[in-house]
């Protein structure tokens, strides 16, 4: 049996949504030293960040009134079978329908769909939130006619985050959780993925009344 880990590192001068959008509300996360064992004989920490930090499973409460938030979602369904596909997408390109089909891979319904555009190994480098891929309006039809329950990518943004009127209103994020699924994003290591069809287990964080959370996300296959 392989497992993968896919979720990214949290740590302190990480990229995040904040400074690349001017939204200090999404600022990076701050690690302070309450405590060590060296000084007081155990160690402690104190964690500041946003809930859109590092990997994290958003659900649509995100953009939505009176949908389900973190701590309501049924166990089941963070433990899933996933489809998996695998692109190379350059900087600011549209992910197409026609790209996910061309792959030949199944998605199922009730599925994780997990998409690797080759973005991940832009973690922590500069633009890693304005220059990403982003899904077109196609695709995102043809994902949610797919009726998975999650929609997982290596890109931080689902949106044509550099398109004025996109960044705003968010379209096809929009349109995910009109469908009634959920995000993980940006996962990593698509490169130690080597099947198409998986198992995924997410753990997010269970706080009350959060549309969104850090998580830890594992790929299982044999």
């Amino acid at each position: 049996m392989k497992i993968v880990e896919i979720s990214g590192l949290i740590e302190e001068g990480m990229w995040n949504y904040g400074d690349e959008l001017g939204e200090p509300i999404f600022a990076g996360p701050r690690i302070t030293e309450l405590a060590s064992v060296e000084k007081n004989g155990f160690s402690a920490h104190r964690i500041e960040f946003s809930i859109l930090t590092g990997t994290y499973l958003e659900t649509g409460a995100h953009l939505l009134k009176n949908v389900k938030t973190i701590d309501c979602i049924d166990p089941k369904d963070l433990f899933l079978p996933a489809s998996i596909i695998k692109l190379d997408k350059p900087p600011e390109s549209h992910i197409t329908k026609h790209e996910l089909i061309r792959s030949g891979v199944k998605v199922k319904k009730g599925d994780c769909l997990i998409i690797f555009t080759g973005w991940y190994r832009m973690w922590n480098r500069k633009n890693f939130v304005l220059d990403c891929p982003h899904f077109d309006s196609d695709c995102m039809d043809w994902i949610v006619s797919k009726k998975v329950k999650i929609l997982a990518s290596d890109t931080p943004c689902y949106d044509d985050i550099q398109d004025p009127v996109d960044s705003k209103t968010l379209p096809q994020l929009r349109k995910l959780y009109l469908n009634g699924a959920m995000a993980l994003a940006p996962v990593v290591n698509g490169d130690k993925i080597r099947q198409a069809r998986a198992k995924i287990i997410i753990l997010p964080l269970k706080v009350k009344s959060l549309s969104a959370s850090p998580a830890r996300a594992v790929v299982i296959y044999r």
